[in-house]
């Protein structure tokens, strides 16, 4: 049996292998067609409405790539081989609903959950178990980083992996901006295996400074977008309030498959894979209905694009919180659902320092026939490498619950403070 995906990046990537198939068209994996990749950065970038889906069978499709590159410098069994394309495309199948946002409101965890479809009582599981009886268990190993062949879960999960790689070419194009652009050919065609590791071929250097710059930059242009920023904490709060009001017995407007996660009760894998951004959707159309104020105010903010303002203030910035809370007060705002302050910071490249604590492994370059950091070669990555840079933008809303306009009030205390 074989299939054709026509994929906007790589053109037509074909599978002709039928468990993979089979793992395509399973319901845990269908979902993922409802889960956006982006969460809420559609509202910056109009085309970013791609899904988990597409990202994780492009994932698999680099995989595939990536192994067969590396046949050509060791043994690569046929049984590695399809661990690696199995868990490049389950990868992300834990996923839940705006995924970050869902996790940091509700405490979940998706690549547990990953592990738990995978491992549990799934068509998944039932699918990877036609392969081989404790194929399940040796997939959840690369995503777990524990598989015996730890290049395999390198590919999927490092400082330069397959992951990284599709959705930085993936969320460029659909943003519809070159940041993420990189030659990801080269890059696979420069692997080779060192110690059980991924190490680049002199060869693949500047595609690689390429790459590394491309993460650079889609951070702080897309990922990291003060909007979109803006946009996650509007949707944060929204499943905040509800999930307190539920708490407190007083939501009014009750969703039936949110009620076991705010109930903080262990919810089972069945009941997971009913979540995803169409409910949230669902949820927030509906709570604009509510009685609770908030919860109303902020779904309409949400619906309506009518957003926090976005203040940029330097690190070192001496302003008061309790200062701007007292403005909200006077307003009858909560403190708690309308300020914000949002520190995005991103390392660019985490290089390895002997000694330091939660080290990294580097991208590692083999030139005559010695592997080193990167940075040894490249000035560019050299220079970032390890830095961390910060942002801190700060939120509060634009209009208060009559539509009068507040945040001219903050911004003026906010511009004395600098003038002082």
């Amino acid at each position: 049996m074989k299939k054709y995906f026509r994929d906007p990046i790589y053109n037509f990537i074909m599978i002709n292998e039928t468990w993979i198939l089979d793992l395509i068209n399973s319901k845990e994996f269908q979902r993922l067609k409802q889960v956006k990749q982006l969460g809420t950065s559609e509202v910056t970038y109009y085309g970013a409405n791609h899904t988990r889906f597409s990202h994780s069978i492009g994932t698999m499709y680099l995989m595939d790539k990536a192994l067969a590159q590396l046949k050509n410098v060791i043994n690569i069994d046929e049984e590695t081989r399809k661990i690696g394309l199995a868990a490049a495309l389950l990868h992300d199948i834990g996923h839940g609903p705006f995924s970050h946002v869902f996790e940091k409101v509700m405490s979940t965890n998706h690549e547990q959950w990953t592990i738990d479809i995978v491992l549990g009582d799934t068509e998944v599981n039932r699918i990877l178990k036609t392969v081989n009886s404790d194929f399940p268990q040796k997939v959840a190993e690369v995503i777990k980083k524990e598989y015996e062949h730890k290049f395999v879960s390198y590919l999927l999960s490092s400082q330069l992996d397959v992951d990284r790689m599709d959705y930085l070419l993936r969320d460029s194009y659909y943003v519809g901006v070159k940041y993420g652009l990189f030659d990801v050919d080269m890059i696979i065609k420069s692997m080779l295996v060192c110690d059980d590791n991924i190490v680049i071929d002199y060869k693949g250097l500047y595609a690689v400074e390429q790459y590394v710059l491309a993460r650079h930059y889609m951070y702080w242009q897309v990922y990291y977008h003060k909007t979109t920023r803006g946009y996650e904490l509007l949707l944060q709060n929204i499943l905040k309030r509800a999930k307190y009001l539920y708490e407190q017995n007083l939501l009014d407007i009750k969703i039936d498959l949110l009620i076991p996660v705010f109930k903080n009760e262990k919810i089972n894998v069945e009941e997971y894979i009913q979540l995803n951004d169409s409910v949230i959707l669902y949820a927030i159309l509906s709570w604009k209905n509510s009685r609770d104020k908030i919860l109303r105010d902020l779904c309409c903010k949400y619906l309506y694009r009518d957003l926090y303002k976005a203040y940029e203030i330097e690190q070192s910035f001496p302003f008061s919180l309790d200062a701007i809370k007292e403005i909200l007060k006077n307003q009858n705002m909560d403190a708690e659902y309308y300020l914000a302050l949002d520190r995005p910071s991103n390392v660019i490249y985490d290089y390895y320092v002997e000694g330091e604590e939660g080290e990294k492994p580097p991208i590692l370059i083999n030139s005559m026939g010695k592997n080193k950091s990167i940075t040894r070669f490249s000035e560019s990555i050299k220079a970032i490498s390890g830095s961390q840079k910060i942002k801190y933008y700060l939120y509060f809303p634009r209009y208060n619950y009559d539509g009068v306009n507040i945040s001219d009030d903050i911004i003026k205390y906010l511009e004395e403070l600098k003038n002082e």
